[in-house]
């Protein structure tokens, strides 16, 4: 909860991500907030009023998950609007605001993307959801200490550079700091 609330008001790439892992986190615990409170919320060292708050909002969790029938597989409805968002950016920078940073970012990750895609099967279903998924998975191998290619490595590389300047524009088009172009291509 403190940490989402934080990602999700400075880094929504970031925050997608983390809360991909709570999902996770509350299947791999079987929807159990006992045991979740055992194994992660008790490890927090806040006051009882905040390991309640923190509880509350796993509980909330669970509740929605099951409500949108997410127990197996699949993210929060929130999420996916979150992510839509980034997508919606993500096309508007390299088509109408031509953001030429951004567009040389994908340039640079179009390939790694498209491969992705190919490979997970239809998995993905926008390129910002296609980098974020591999982003994930490359995490969940670090953190298995899994042997990771260097092809790998790189293809996660371009995603994230391109991942950080979407995030970039978009707390400056929160802020109402994005500029749009003034010349076009098209």
């Amino acid at each position: 909860m403190l940490i989402a609330e934080h990602k999700k008001q400075t880094n929504l790439a970031e925050y997608i991500l983390y809360m991909w892992q709570i999902e996770d986190i509350i299947r791999s615990h079987n929807f159990d907030l006992d045991l979740i409170n055992d194994s992660i919320i008790s490890r927090f060292e806040v006051s009882k009023e905040v390991q309640y708050d923190i509880k509350l909002w796993y509980q909330n969790l669970i509740e929605q998950m099951m409500k949108e029938g997410k127990s197996e597989k699949g993210h929060l409805n929130a999420l996916n609007l979150h992510l839509d968002e980034l997508n919606n950016l993500h096309n508007s920078l390299l088509t109408t605001i031509q953001d030429t940073q951004y567009q040389e970012a994908y340039i640079l990750a179009q390939d790694n993307i498209k491969n992705f895609i190919n490979k997970s099967g239809g998995e993905a279903n926008t390129e910002i959801e296609a980098c974020l998924i591999a982003l994930y998975g490359f995490l969940m191998l670090k953190l298995k200490s899994s042997e990771v290619s260097s092809a790998t490595k790189d293809a996660m590389q371009t995603f994230s550079k391109l991942l950080a300047i979407l995030i970039d524009r978009h707390n400056k088009l929160k802020k109402g700091e994005l500029l749009f172009s003034t010349e076009k291509s098209n």
